[in-house]
Formats: C-alpha cells, sequence, structure tokens
C-alpha cells in the first residue's frame, strides 16, 4: 500500500536526513515495480553487446577471408552507435519513469506505471541529446583543466617554487575533486526534469537544473554522501558474493587461455569470453537493478526538496497538473 508522501504538513523544506528518508521509504513501498522498470532498463543496455559481439565476430570471420574494407566497419561503427544511444535513451526512460513515480507519491497523486510510461516514453531522444550536451560541457571542463596542469608545469622551471609545487598539485586536486563533486550536484536531476516538466529541450533542461540547484549544491552532495554510505557496502557483499560464484562456475585459468586464441582470431575463444562478459554484466544488472530505484527516488526527494524551497511547491507542477 502507498504511503502518503504529500499531505499538506509535508509540503516543506526537507532536512538532509529526511530527504534519505523518504527516499527509502518510497523505495521500500514500491521496490517491486521499481525494480523490475530498472531491470527492464539495464536489459536495454545488452542491446549494443548483443549488436557488437555478432558483427564483430562476422566481421574478424570474414577478414580471414576477404579484404575487409574500410568502409564496411565504418558502417558497422556507425549503426553500433545508433543501438548505443538508442539503449541508452532506453534506460534513461525507464529510470526517469522511477523518479516520476516517486514524485507523484510526493505530491500525493499516484501514477501507475502505464500513465507515467506513456508520458516520458516519446522524450527518449531528448534523454539522450541532455547526456551528449552535459557531455560536452564535462569535455570543455576537462580541457581547462588540462590546460591548467600544463601551466602549473611550467612552475617547476621557477626554483624559487619548487619547494611549494607539490603542496600546489595537492591543492589542484582537490580543487578538482570538490568541482566534480559541484558539478554532479548542479545536474544531478536533469533526467528527473526531463521525465516530469513538460516543454524542455536540452539547454533549457540544464539551465533548470542550475537554476534549482543554485545555493543548494552542498545539500546535494551531503544527501549523495549519505546515500553512497548506504549502498555501497550492500554493493561490495553483493559483488564479492557474484566474483566468487562466478570463478566457481568458470575459473580464471580459462579466461587467461583463451586470450591468445583471441589473438590468434579463434572464434570460439572470442565467444566464450563474450558469454563469460555478459553473465557478468547480466548479474551485475540485476544487482544494480536493486540499487537504482533507491538513487531514482533520491532524485526524485531532491527535485522535490528543490522546487519546495525555491518555488514553494504545492499541488501543482510547473507546467501542468498531474
Amino acid at each position: 500500500m502507498s504511503e502518503n508522501f504529500g499531505s499538506p504538513g509535508q509540503i516543506q523544506p526537507l532536512s538532509v536526513g529526511n530527504v534519505v528518508t523518504a527516499g527509502f521509504r518510497i523505495y521500500r513501498s514500491h521496490l517491486k515495480s521499481y525494480f523490475f522498470l530498472a531491470l527492464i532498463g539495464y536489459l536495454w543496455s545488452l542491446l549494443p553487446f548483443l549488436f557488437f559481439i555478432p558483427a564483430v565476430i562476422a566481421l574478424s570471420w570474414n577478414l580471414r577471408f576477404n579484404n575487409n574494407s574500410l568502409l564496411v566497419w565504418l558502417i558497422v561503427v556507425l549503426i553500433g552507435l545508433i543501438v548505443y544511444f538508442y539503449a541508452l535513451g532506453k534506460f534513461l526512460v525507464n529510470a526517469a519513469i522511477i523518479s516520476r513515480l516517486a514524485f507523484s507519491e510526493l505530491v500525493n497523486q499516484p501514477e501507475t506505471v502505464n500513465t507515467a510510461r506513456s508520458q516520458v516514453k516519446p522524450r527518449l531522444w531528448m534523454f539522450v541529446l541532455t547526456v551528449l550536451l552535459l557531455l560536452v560541457i564535462s569535455f570543455v571542463l576537462l580541457l581547462l583543466f588540462v590546460i591548467s596542469l600544463s601551466l602549473l608545469q611550467v612552475l617547476q622551471w621557477i626554483k624559487p617554487l619548487n619547494l611549494i609545487l607539490p603542496l600546489i598539485n595537492i591543492l589542484a586536486f582537490f580543487i578538482v575533486l570538490a568541482a566534480i563533486f559541484w558539478f554532479t550536484a548542479r545536474f544531478f536531476i536533469a533526467d528527473v526534469l526531463i521525465g516530469i516538466e513538460d516543454n524542455l529541450d536540452p539547454i533549457t533542461t540544464i539551465s533548470r537544473s542550475w537554476d534549482l540547484s543554485q545555493r543548494n549544491a552542498l545539500r546535494i552532495i551531503s544527501i549523495l554522501s549519505v546515500s553512497l554510505l548506504i549502498t555501497m557496502p550492500i554493493q561490495i557483499v553483493i559483488q564479492l558474493l557474484i566474483r566468487g560464484i562466478i570463478e566457481a562456475l568458470i575459473h580464471p585459468v580459462l579466461i587467461q587461455q583463451a586470450i591468445p586464441d583471441i589473438m590468434n582470431g579463434s572464434i570460439n575463444a572470442i565467444l566464450f569470453i563474450a558469454i563469460v562478459y555478459l553473465l557478468i554484466l547480466v548479474t551485475a544488472f540485476l544487482v544494480s537493478a536493486v540499487i537504482l530505484p533507491f538513487w531514482q527516488a533520491i532524485k526524485a526527494v531532491i527535485y522535490y526538496d528543490l522546487r519546495s524551497r525555491r518555488e514553494g511547491l504545492g499541488l501543482k507542477l510547473r507546467d501542468r497538473e498531474i
């Protein structure tokens, strides 16, 4: 039974602990439906592997008898990229559906999975384009960081600064680490925005996330840190169990022996390694499908909290009622 998260007394800014607690309550109350949504999303992530593995095997086999032109390889890579971005979009759609359902619980206007899917599914390529735009922004920031490092290296030629250069490098490391956390916090809810709000494009989505998270980056980082402390031990234990099971089924020596055969173009070796890694991926997806709904619920609560703080969120959404 759904718990009432959206009573009038709860339409107020939340503390860090309340955000995590609310996210966990929603996660616990809808674990089954959220788990299957997450699992479907992760299974879509297998699509690129199911394309590339047969394609590489077929091209490798054909290479032994014919000279494959560069054009054929380029076509395969192009199709593979399209398949990859489509699978990425499907994953993000299912993840955003979880956040939309969680948010609908928070405002006391619950939706069914089918209703939420009908609203979010048409926005598949919007998710992909937003991710690409964020990657471009990240690349630009990374480029600026590399340039800054290059300028720091120039300082080593100034002898008086040699003594403090290690301290400068350590300081630069912590600055970069802080910048990564800050960047993550400012755009953490971008996918939630696409899943809930209307009339957004990649640029307005990023701008909207930037505006909502203004002066709240430290709180979001605190929430993410607490959430990570909750999920990390679970992930470590489960991953160790998975590793033990896989090693019991497939001895690492067999994998090591297959590597030289792969270098010699053995199709059987390639197929063996592909099956091993697919098994690892599927198992990892099952574990991740348990964890992902918790994070998506946390995202929904963060979005709800930011809307409450900045816009006095009531039962009416930004553009329309749900």
